[in-house]
């Protein structure tokens, strides 16, 4: 998938970030670029925002990328995991990787992956891409949890 776009299905690659507000919950946590990791950052995500169940699944599908296509995957590479909550019930996430290639090859019927950004656009309001091939970040916003 490339990194540009703009229609419903692609990233936003303006430059956008979290709103800033005084009142909100920032958390932020670096791991090792190892698979292991993974199940640490879903955690993470879970105990800093317990009341949105899909930061957690979408922190678990863009550290999986960050590990399989960046720099964050080699034996000495990291990642960094932020999480923000409002106080009027959105979050923001963001997984920060160490660079890579900007397209990953095309999917084939017999590819594994391929499925984890359309979900992310299913599952957040918006969600985009910054950086370039030495550091990108990976982004989204969810709405309030459904009472």
């Amino acid at each position: 998938m490339a990194l540009t776009g703009m229609s419903a299905n692609e990233p936003t690659t303006a430059p956008c970030g979290p709103p800033s507000e005084k009142n909100a919950t920032t958390r932020s946590q670096s791991f090792p670029g190892h698979k292991d990791q993974v199940r640490e950052a879903r955690r993470f995500a879970r105990t800093c925002l317990p009341d949105h169940p899909d930061a957690e699944l979408i922190t678990s599908e863009l550290v999986t990328n960050a590990i399989t296509y960046t720099g964050s995957g080699r034996p000495d590479g990291t990642f960094t995991v932020t999480l923000i909550a409002h106080p009027d019930g959105t979050a923001y996430l963001e997984i920060t990787d160490q660079g890579g290639p900007a397209t990953f090859g095309p999917r084939t019927c017999h590819s594994e992956g391929g499925r984890g950004l359309p979900l992310i656009a299913a599952l957040a309001t918006t969600w985009g891409i910054k950086g370039d091939h030495t550091s990108r970040t990976v982004w989204a916003e969810l709405p309030p949890p459904r009472p």
